[in-house]
């Protein structure tokens, strides 16, 4: 088995980082890390939040070309929704 180089190591930490931020509902999230998070597709996220029947908290435009979720939103739609439902 291959030991993981620096590098890797980095992007795992920063991922289980952006991880674990959704639960303390600290800074923003992309699409890319809430379908990691939710074991889903980006798609999915996109259609989550494009459903307005759907309480998924709805993506902000923080840039030009970049689009994130509220980690507090995410937290609280857990806390409100998707967890009340178990």
């Amino acid at each position: 088995m291959a030991t993981p180089t620096d590098k890797e190591l980095e992007k795992q930490q920063r991922e289980s980082q952006q991880l674990k931020d959704i639960d303390e509902g600290v800074g923003f999230s992309s699409d890319k890390i809430l379908a990691r998070y939710y074991g889903t597709t980006r798609k999915t996220i996109w259609i989550w939040a494009a459903d307005k029947r759907n309480p998924f908290p709805k993506a902000k435009k923080i840039g030009q070309n970049m689009t994130r979720w509220a980690n507090a939103e995410i937290k609280a739609h857990q806390e409100n929704n998707y967890l009340g439902a178990v």
